[in-house]
């Protein structure tokens, strides 16, 4: 049985993405043990695979708040540059087709936003405590 140090490293080894086979080089761990472990860890390897993921979404500016920061600014900006054009000339006409483009990429980019009530927010919570619930007592049955 290998000691929690080396699962923790197969978990953030495999969330990287890494295959089998240079894990378990390595490690030092048969491949057969790591896909066992694969299916173990599933979840932890989930969740840091989300972290790595999130924090590359943010330093590349692919976050949300980020897209919409830029589009706005660009929008902004485009709209400040049309204020001062004579609508008549076709630079103008490919200025507003530049600001239809970015404003529809920033709309689609856009999380809807949805609002709810204490009622809401309470059925919400206990929806999903009972699948939270349900699945604890899937898994008792399982192990």
């Amino acid at each position: 049985m290998k000691d929690n140090e080396t699962k923790d490293r197969f978990i953030e080894l495999r969330s990287q993405g890494l295959p089998f086979a240079k894990i378990a080089a390595e490690l030092n761990v048969s491949k057969t043990a790591l896909i066992n472990w694969e299916r173990d860890f599933k979840e932890e390897i989930d969740n840091l695979r989300a972290i790595e993921l999130e924090a590359m979404y943010d330093k590349y500016c692919l976050s949300v708040r980020k897209k919409v920061e830029f589009f706005g600014d660009v929008l902004s900006r485009i709209q400040r540059e049309l204020e001062t054009r004579d609508l008549s000339s076709i630079s103008t006409e490919k200025l507003f087709a530049m600001y239809a483009l970015f404003y529809r990429e920033a709309q689609r980019e856009l999380p809807e936003l949805t609002f709810k009530d204490d009622e809401e927010v309470q059925t919400s919570k206990s929806e999903r405590r009972a699948v939270a619930g349900l699945l604890a007592g899937q898994y008792k049955r399982i192990s």
